[in-house]
């Protein structure tokens, strides 16, 4: 090295003229554009912040104003962790409740509901602190209702949709609880109720199930007063149906339908063919005319198979038994997984799977058997960060709106102000990836330091 340096010339040669000169403008200009880039990104970043911050804020609850036509969607949106909650921004009245999502290899399950009056879609929250419980949506679509399938409970929790409130309705002692049906007008719900004595090989809930189909005593909860009555004759109750003046009720006991007042007072008995059971909460005709029976799920109350938190997977038919000898009762409805409701006396809403396991709502008229398909769900692999088909499970509509429903095109899902955790990840990802771009469009140390001087 000394050598090297030994063959420089004493006097290095002159500089060109306007070398310095020139070496500073390009130096201040390097760290122009080196300003002028950083703040592009940094604007860029805030605009991007804003994006993700803006959806993540609660803003004052503003449900949807209801409609003079309920309607339906005529395609329910696919799965998204991007939904907010019924209690962060309340959707107004529901037209479905519905559980949603697969477990395949992580547990990602969404209790929602959807609009009646636009396509808002909120996460249940209430639903998901008790781990997913069965159950109602009003008729109205304004309230559910629900329970605790984890284990005994000494409450129910009513969820207001409008406002996104609960209120608590105790039930006495800690029990086991199923939710059985919801009265047209809206004010009093049956659910059977049960002791729980044991422990189940897969958690509380096989418990609840099998305690209330051995030894479930039916139960009237006045929703305007909070009070519920028992009615001990009534056991073990298994399904019901309200009569479609609220007055009267239907509550399979074994494989009979006992016909009740308010009162508990016995107003008659239907007989149901051995491995049928009552449709839940939607049996009994709008002309009071007849009952509507299905069959089991698998085992019926002898399995203690609801069939709630189970994907529709079976189809079977409809049959009708008639409560009066006027007339012979309606020809069985074929290849249906589930009676959701009546649009009139003569028309029935079902829901149905074809050949892929696609789920949809369809309309069929009794007699004529013309169907007419309303809806169809997003089963698509969409789950499980797309890396499984979504399933369906527990869906429920809001009966009373039914009969004037309209169908709409499905527009783009309103899901409200995005959940915190999600957008804190995001927000994390895109800070990140900003510190390392203004990292690299950083002048020169030497740059910095001249200019500086």
């Amino acid at each position: 090295m000394r050598d090297l340096f030994a063959t420089l010339p004493d006097d290095p040669p002159p500089m060109p003229p306007g070398y310095l000169d020139t070496v500073l403008t390009r130096g201040r200009r390097a760290v122009r554009r080196h300003r002028i880039g950083a703040a592009a990104v940094w604007a860029v970043v805030v605009l991007v912040l804003a994006g993700l911050v803006v959806p993540g804020v609660a803003l004052p609850a503003r449900p949807a104003t209801s409609s003079a036509t309920p309607g339906l969607p005529d395609r329910f949106a696919g799965y998204s962790l991007l939904t907010s909650t019924v209690t962060a921004a309340p959707p107004g009245r529901a037209i479905a409740l519905y559980g949603y999502g697969n477990g395949e290899t992580v547990n990602m399950f969404q209790s929602l509901v959807v609009g009646a009056d636009r396509d808002t879609y909120r996460r249940v929250d209430a639903m998901e602190e008790r781990d997913r419980p069965s159950a109602l949506l009003a008729p109205d679509g304004a309230r559910v209702l629900l329970g605790d399938d984890r284990g005994a409970t000494g409450d129910l929790i009513l969820v207001d949709l409008t406002t996104g409130t609960r209120r608590s309705i105790p039930v006495g002692g800690p029990v086991g609880v199923r939710l059985l049906a919801w009265s047209p007008d809206g004010r009093h719900v049956a659910y059977s109720a049960a002791p729980l004595t044991g422990t189940g090989e897969f958690g509380t809930v096989n418990v609840v199930e099998a305690e209330i189909a051995r030894a479930g005593t039916l139960r009237l909860l006045d929703l305007e007063t909070g009070r519920s009555t028992e009615v001990p004759e009534i056991r073990p109750a298994w399904t019901a149906a309200f009569a479609p003046d609220s007055r009267r009720l239907a509550v399979q006991v074994g494989q009979t339908a006992q016909l009740i007042d308010l009162a508990g007072r016995a107003q008659g008995s239907v007989p149901i063919t051995s491995g049928r059971e009552l449709a839940a909460g939607v049996g009994w005709s709008p002309d009071g005319t007849f009952l509507a029976t299905v069959p089991w799920l698998s085992d019926g109350p002898s399995g203690s198979d609801t069939g709630h938190a189970t994907f529709l997977w079976k189809s079977g038919d409809i049959q009708f038994v008639p409560l009066t000898g006027a007339g012979a009762p309606p020809p069985p409805v074929p290849d249906v997984t589930q009676l959701l409701g009546w649009r009139s006396a003569g028309t029935v809403l079902v829901a149905t799977l074809d050949a892929d396991g696609h789920a949809s709502l369809v309309e069929v008229r009794l007699g004529a058997g013309a169907r007419r398909t309303l809806s169809r769900f997003d089963t698509g692999r969409t789950c499980e960060w797309g890396t499984q088909s979504c399933q369906l499970f527990d869906l429920h509509l809001a009966t009373g709106l039914l009969p004037e429903l309209s169908v709409r095109h499905s527009g783009r899902p309103q899901r409200g102000p995005w959940p915190t955790l999600p957008t804190a990840v995001l927000g994390v990802v895109v800070l990140g990836a900003a510190l390392l771009l203004w990292r690299r469009l950083r002048p020169p140390a030497p740059l910095r330091q001249h200019h500086r001087e």
